[in-house]
């Protein structure tokens, strides 16, 4: 659902005459109030942009034409699904690598490299999260995502 904006200002100016009182009756300058109310003002805005230019994808993902969501009938040339049965290995979706010099190129990567590219694009971690996971900071997962595109590129 979108932003409902009379009914989201509407909660914002409720808000904010409770406010007001709170503020003046604790001591603060009427200038002061109206700068938080400018700053609370402009957060407001920009969650009422990003709502409008963003929409929130399904919590279940789901291939079915007529039931897909907006974004996954529109942008379908840039999914990838995998089949469930991958082989009972980690890295078993490599199998599933059609170019066989992109294939030949992957099963080169160390076990740690193929372990990142796993996480990152199988099981959907973020790059923070695996270096939160492996105790480094996001520099490390960078230059090292990175490494492993030019390598890839190379082939």
């Amino acid at each position: 659902m979108g932003f409902n904006y009379a009914l989201e200002k509407l909660k914002f100016d409720k808000e904010w005459e409770k406010l007001h009182d709170e503020y003046s009756a604790a001591g603060m300058s009427e200038a002061s109030i109206a700068q938080m109310k400018a700053f609370d003002w402009g957060w407001f805005c920009s969650r009422r942009l990003y709502s409008l230019h963003n929409q929130p994808l399904p919590e279940e993902y789901c291939f079915d034409e007529d039931r897909a969501s907006t974004l996954f009938r529109r942008f379908a040339a840039l999914s990838v699904a995998f089949e469930d049965d991958l082989g009972t290995s980690r890295y078993g979706w490599l199998e599933s690598i059609e170019d066989p010099r992109l294939y030949q190129r992957l099963k080169a990567l160390s076990d740690k490299d193929l372990e990142l590219i796993t996480l990152i694009a199988i099981d959907g971690y973020s790059r923070a999260e695996v270096a939160r996971m492996w105790g480094c900071c996001r520099n490390v997962i960078y230059k090292r995502v990175q490494r492993i595109k030019k390598f890839l590129q190379r082939g």
